[in-house]
């Protein structure tokens, strides 16, 4: 029972790969002539992969980069809220 398990988890593990690589090819035929006639030559396996890593990277910083922006937000609400607070003591004490 505990090998057919370990089996069992490493098919799993394999899936994401498998499902990247299917959707990889799905994604070729449309891409790769646009890129195609901006090389002027054909794409080759090389270059798709780069260009898979380079689409990657520009969504992983994208992410980050909306992290970002939400945490500036809360740091604006959070100032604006500090500032009411603090203001509205200042306005107890006159």
């Amino acid at each position: 029972m505990n090998s057919l398990q370990d089996s069992f988890k490493s098919a799993m593990d394999l899936l994401p790969v498998i499902v990247f690589t299917g959707i990889s090819d799905m994604l070729r035929p449309i891409v790769a002539p646009e890129i195609e006639g901006k090389l002027g030559r054909k794409l080759t396996d090389q270059e798709w992969h780069f260009y898979l890593r380079e689409r990657y990277r520009k969504a992983n910083a994208e992410y980050h980069q909306q992290i970002v922006r939400q945490w500036c937000q809360r740091l604006i609400d959070r100032k604006i809220i500090y500032d009411f607070v603090w203001e509205e003591k200042g306005r107890e004490s006159q």
